[in-house]
């Protein structure tokens, strides 16, 4: 499914690589990303799978990584989601992670998506200025000053109260990489409440 997502000409054009990708290549590509440097999960959205996002090559050590998204699906494109995505992932870095910098790679001539970032904080990165695909960065202090407006609105789209829930899914409880990801997250936050249940483990951040 992701493999067919990708190699959408809806998602692949908003991507420097543009080549079929068969399901070696597939193959190939998750051995290096399945582990605890890389993020990828499956974005379901009342009921159907619509896309992906993603935190990669992430420097535990530096304390920072890249955010990405993709939906394949044109209807979403003009919705809330693709932007509330796009904010809940880069949140994740530096409230969840704790981060101080992150990281977005956006192409040249994709305006509207570089409008978004840089309304989240985002600045293109020195010497990028002139290349196809350009590198931009992000500081916690920049998102905090960005994010109040925009928590505001997403409350009011969502109708949602603002809370945070971090769950872990109880037929993951035994896998490994699964239980690096929650130790990271708890490293950084401290829960105002905690339930396990049949569905899951809950941490309740707010």
């Amino acid at each position: 499914m992701v493999r067919q997502w990708r190699n959408d000409p809806v998602v692949a054009n908003n991507y420097e690589f543009r080549e079929y990708i068969n399901p070696e290549m597939q193959k190939e590509w998750f051995k290096t990303i399945n582990n605890i440097n890389n993020l990828y999960t499956i974005i379901e959205y009342q009921g159907e799978k619509v896309g992906v996002i993603n935190i990669k090559n992430i420097n535990w050590e530096k304390r920072q990584g890249e955010g990405g998204i993709f939906i394949p699906d044109p209807k979403f494109h003009k919705t809330s989601l693709p932007a509330i995505l796009s904010f809940m992932t880069t949140e994740i870095q530096f409230t969840i992670f704790g981060w101080e910098v992150g990281f977005a790679q956006v192409l040249k001539e994709n305006i509207a998506n570089q409008s978004f970032i840089k309304s989240l904080g985002f600045e293109i990165c020195p010497g990028e200025e002139e290349k196809s695909n350009q590198r931009y960065f992000n500081t916690r202090e920049n998102f905090e000053k960005k994010s109040v407006k925009i928590k505001k609105a997403i409350a009011i789209i969502t109708n949602n109260d603002d809370s945070s829930t971090f769950m872990i899914e109880r037929d993951e409880f035994e896998d490994p990489l699964v239980i690096q990801w929650e130790s990271m997250c708890l490293k950084n936050i401290v829960p105002l409440g905690k339930k396990t249940t049949s569905e899951g483990r809950f941490y309740y951040l707010s």
